[in-house]
């Protein structure tokens, strides 16, 4: 099996000539879930437009605070919530598979996103909904158990692309099966990408901390030196949800090819191929 260096390289590889596609096919995934989103707060009456306010053209924390939510709203809003995260796991795992596609020579497409609802649109739910019972289930038990859990059913959707007709519960068995002593590996590919991620995250930290020690005294202070306080809270956010996105369409479709490259070379081991 190819070291961990090795995948990442051939994945880079791969992705020439895709790379666009790829971050197209993100972008796509990231507005229908906005969008669903909406539509979900919208219906449940969590939108700033269907609340009731008191004359108030935005809601203000009072008004958000004493909200209260019919036990209907409530489960109307933890339905969509599972219908919108189905529909979402579904584009996500379609993507996938178009990594695997990738590596055959078939370039990516935004079609690659409907495939799980082309066929089988049953067994595509049932593969994500087994994955999210199996690691929440193993999650309340701890967090590390969790983690491992979850990257025991890694290749899930990889092994449902090559093997449609397989029941979902051996499919499952089977990212099992695979995962046994590659779990870390797997975890050590993925750290290697996500690690980015530290910087803005420990910049931010330092930046605020920095800042907001220099006004410890602000319950006695001015309205101007409360106003900047949260002026620049509000700054630091936007600035790093903008970093984290950015970095998200930099860092996920070297992380996702380089993922499909490590199942390819699972299947090596097990003397199979991809298809």
């Amino acid at each position: 099996m190819l070291t961990n260096k090795e995948i990442r390289s051939t994945a880079r590889e791969y992705l020439r000539g895709n790379y666009k596609m790829a971050v197209i096919n993100l972008i796509l995934i990231t507005i229908a879930n906005s969008v669903l989103q909406s539509v979900v707060r919208t219906l449940t009456g969590e939108s700033a437009l269907n609340m009731r306010m008191t004359g108030e053209t935005l809601p203000n924390w009072d008004s958000v605070f004493s909200m209260q939510y019919s036990p209907f709203q409530t489960t109307l809003n933890v339905v969509l919530s599972i219908i919108v995260a189905l529909i979402i796991g579904s584009m996500q795992m379609g993507n996938e598979w178009g990594y695997l596609d990738m590596l055959d020579g078939t370039p990516l497409s935004a079609g690659h996103l409907v495939k799980p609802f082309e066929n089988q649109l049953s067994k595509t739910l049932g593969v994500l909904a087994l994955q999210a019972v199996y690691v929440i289930l193993w999650s309340v038990l701890l967090v590390i158990p969790g983690i491992m859990k979850l990257y025991s059913l890694a290749l899930s959707n990889f092994i449902y692309f090559d093997n449609p007709d397989m029941k979902t519960t051996d499919i499952l068995r089977q990212s099992e099966a695979f995962m046994r002593g590659k779990k870390m590996r797997l975890f050590q590919l993925d750290l290697s990408y996500l690690v980015v991620y530290l910087i803005p995250v420990a910049l931010f930290l330092g930046i605020g901390v920095s800042a907001f020690s220099m006004y410890a005294g602000a319950a006695n202070a001015d309205s101007d030196a409360l106003l900047y306080q949260a002026l620049l809270l509000v700054g630091l956010m936007l600035a790093a949800f903008a970093i984290f996105g950015i970095l998200t369409f930099i860092v996920e479709p070297r992380r996702k090819a380089a993922r499909a490259v490590f199942y390819s070379e699972v299947l090596k081991e097990e003397n199979l191929s991809i298809g």
